[in-house]
């Protein structure tokens, strides 16, 4: 029997994306576009970054990029997003 071994990731980084993910999927956001909740299409941790795109649960084409510092909090993570409008045309980046 063969066993494959992933290669080692960072534990610090892989409970961050563990709990950004966790916070950020079907998070319930309110906007000119009324209440939403979010669906997370990415996260991506890059030094003193880390890079979530997600979309409006109702919307998968409409899409935004967060580029969080760290440590962002949710609460922050909300304000940008109940502040941001999404365009169907191309992702907005949003520095948090």
């Amino acid at each position: 029997m063969s066993v494959v071994h992933a290669p080692s990731a960072d534990a610090s980084a892989l409970s961050e994306v563990d709990r950004l993910f966790a916070t950020l999927d079907g998070m319930v956001a309110s906007n000119g576009l009324g209440e939403w909740s979010s669906r997370i299409q990415g996260i991506y941790a890059d030094g003193p970054y880390v890079w979530v795109q997600l979309s409006r649960d109702d919307q998968d084409a409409e899409s935004v990029i967060l580029r969080l510092s760290r440590p962002t909090t949710a609460p922050d993570i909300v304000r940008a997003l109940e502040a941001e409008s999404f365009d169907a045309d191309s992702p907005v980046v949003v520095r948090v």
